[in-house]
């Protein structure tokens, strides 16, 4: 085995094992009372984000000493920068992605974690517990769910494919590059979602093609886009740049056969858009 190969391997151990520990406490957490406050974004904050990433940070600085690490709360997105732009490597962490389903008591959230070399993401845990999810990824390892290795779909018509995405209003702001309209009329099966670590799951194991999102910010993509690539899929930016690196927020990912086409048609002119292509007959 490759000294990187090693390492990688040690590192990903290392984020397994700080899951464990986060995993549990938000199974107790979860039974609390959920008082949040709302941040300038919009998003909400509780006493578990707080916590769990405070325990992710002390988790490895005992199985991975002397990696910094950057998390949403304590970071932000101004603090995250080096980590994006290469200059340092290290770990990215959301404790608690979808907060808001947490806070609801909606099982349907989970904690975020990557460890990015030079601006790219080469180790990725996503765990949520109250789901019984747990996928794991390295550089050049293979993406697995639940200890089975995954595999995106192998569709390669646009007209047959399933189209997850989320959000409403975002897509209709006149922003360049976001022509999701038109991308959906070509598809079989467009359906909305609340977007989030679960779709990128669903393309990584092939149950979906492509996910959508008009938002996202690094800690929410970089877990999940390592996930999906090394499934065989593709992930960028709406804008079609590396994710994390680009300023125009939102998320692609898919199978990788679909990627040009979908970029392709999300940047047309909102009244060039064209009728739905009918599905050939037999696809599901």
């Amino acid at each position: 085995m490759s000294p990187i190969r090693a390492e990688l391997g040690r590192l990903l151990q290392a984020a397994l094992d700080t899951m464990d520990s986060t995993d549990a406490a938000l199974r107790s957490m979860s039974e609390e009372s959920r008082e949040f406050t709302v941040k300038a974004d919009g998003s909400v904050l509780t006493r578990a984000d707080l916590l769990i990433e405070n325990m992710v940070r002390g988790s490895l600085a005992q199985y991975a000493p002397g990696t910094e690490v950057f998390g949403e709360e304590g970071s932000g997105e101004r603090g995250v920068r080096p980590l994006l732009t290469g200059e340092v490597d290290g770990w990215i962490v959301d404790p608690i992605d979808h907060t808001r389903h947490f806070v609801r008591s909606d099982p349907e959230f989970g904690t975020l974690l990557a460890f990015v070399r030079e601006g790219e993401p080469v180790v990725a845990v996503i765990s949520a517990p109250l789901l019984g999810i747990r996928a794991w990824a390295q550089r050049a390892g293979g993406a697995h769910i639940n200890g089975t290795p995954v595999r995106v779909s192998g569709r390669d018509e646009l007209a047959d494919a399933d189209v997850a995405f989320a959000g409403f209003v975002e897509w209709a702001d006149g922003s360049p590059g976001r022509n999701l309209r038109i991308v959906l009329s070509h598809s079989s099966y467009p359906h909305g979602t609340r977007g989030g670590f679960l779709q990128h799951l669903r393309v990584a194991n092939g149950s979906v093609d492509v996910a959508i999102e008009p938002w996202g910010k690094p800690w929410d993509l970089l877990p999940g886009s390592l996930i999906v690539t090394e499934a065989g899929g593709c992930a960028t930016a709406l804008d079609g740049e590396r994710v994390g690196a680009a300023s125009s927020g939102g998320f692609i990912v898919s199978n990788g056969l679909l990627h040009d086409e979908v970029l392709a048609l999300m940047h047309l002119d909102a009244p060039a858009t064209t009728e739905k292509t009918t599905p050939r007959e037999g696809s599901v």
